[in-house]
């Protein structure tokens, strides 16, 4: 096996890198860590413009090649989905993200420096637009990232054994408020002793994966096992949205156990941080409200996808009704639908957004703005 544990050392000392929280989601903002270098992972909270529109953008390291986060533009709140970009030779300083796999969606190419700046230029086939975006920690959490990866031979006698691999990551609340991060550090790591991180919950979970794996392997033939018992699983958190009172989390999950393909898809889970609480869709939504969400839903993937119907669109359902994989943003809703559950699996994730606007007769008072 090849082990590799990342707790950053910044977890073990941010309480005397960074100014304390003036009081629960409102933390002294745009200080950022004294130091000359980044640690090998790292979660960050950036604001800036770009195009002249101000953003908000959430991004995180979990390892060499593995850049994810969100952002979206403050005027409408809409969240946009960062994940890696393998289209081109990454240079070890520099970090490049995609919001999609067309042409017209955008590229982040830049670096991010010890100062807090993610700087460099975004692009797309259309347009170029130079960025420069400074950390800040406004009415924000403040994360850490904690990952694990291993392998291990089918046959660890034999050289051209098959090899099962993992990689896991979370993210770790360390900063905005006491009880705050006590509320989040239980919700997220539930087991986890106070003041402890939780890289024994991330082994664990790799070391049940390749029980498994060596499980379903002990009644097959060894020397007719070939490239399909290469299984492979990836897994983290990523931050989806961070603005007082609410925090959104997306959980992912990518595994290869033979066949055609692997599988995996997003999870979300949204946070009240001020009621201190994981929220329902009966925290959000009033009574008899699925018409009308059902209704906006439709309305937003036929903008988002430039088809004319569902039906034309080609999905296993007539309408979209919402579904509990949902979070919440300043500016609305977003549902998402996981690979086969509404659509084929090339269509890959579907995750929608609705304005407050479209829905504001079905939203229980506080959330709707």
């Amino acid at each position: 096996m090849h082990k590799r544990l990342f707790i950053p050392a910044a977890l073990l000392t941010l309480a005397a890198c960074q100014s304390a929280p003036k009081k629960d989601g409102n933390a002294d903002s745009t200080a950022v860590p004294a130091s000359t270098e980044l640690p090998a992972t790292w979660a960050k909270r950036f604001k800036g413009t770009l195009a002249g529109q101000n953003i908000t953008l959430l991004l995180q390291k979990a390892g060499q090649n593995d850049f994810r986060g969100w952002y979206a533009y403050d005027s409408h709140g809409e969240p946009i989905a960062l994940r890696p970009f393998y289209g081109e030779k990454r240079t070890d300083d520099s970090v490049i993200v995609n919001e999609g796999y067309t042409e017209t969606d955008g590229i982040f190419r830049g670096t991010v420096s010890a100062d807090g700046h993610f700087k460099g230029k975004w692009v797309n086939v259309k347009n170029t637009f130079d960025f420069d975006l400074a950390e800040n920690n406004d009415s924000a959490v403040i994360f850490s990232v904690i990952a694990y990866a291993d392998s291990t031979r089918l046959q660890a006698d034999k050289p051209n054994s098959p090899v099962a691999t993992a990689s896991t990551y979370t993210v770790w609340p360390t900063g905005g408020g006491e009880s705050v991060v006590a509320f989040l550090q239980k919700a997220l790591g539930p087991g986890v002793p106070q003041g402890s991180t939780p890289a024994s919950l991330l082994k664990n979970g790799v070391d049940t994966f390749f029980t498994n794996y060596k499980s379903n392997a002990k009644d097959f033939d060894s020397t007719s096992m070939g490239p399909s018992w290469n299984w492979s699983t990836e897994s983290g958190s990523v931050v989806a949205w961070n603005q007082w009172p609410l925090l959104a989390i997306e959980d992912w999950t990518y595994e290869f156990t033979g066949g055609a393909h692997g599988n995996g898809g997003s999870n979300f889970s949204a946070y009240d941080l001020a009621k201190q609480k994981k929220l329902t869709l009966a925290d959000v939504f009033k009574p008899n409200y699925k018409p009308v969400v059902s209704a906006a839903l439709g309305k937003s993937y036929l903008k988002k996808y430039q088809v004319k119907s569902l039906e034309e669109a080609g999905l296993f359902v007539k309408k979209i009704e919402p579904n509990d994989n949902f979070f919440l943003t300043s500016h609305g809703v977003v549902f998402s639908y996981t690979p086969y559950e509404i659509a084929a699996y090339a269509m890959g994730q579907i995750t929608l957004f609705v304005p407050w606007a479209d829905i504001k007769t079905v939203v229980q008072e506080g959330y709707a703005r």
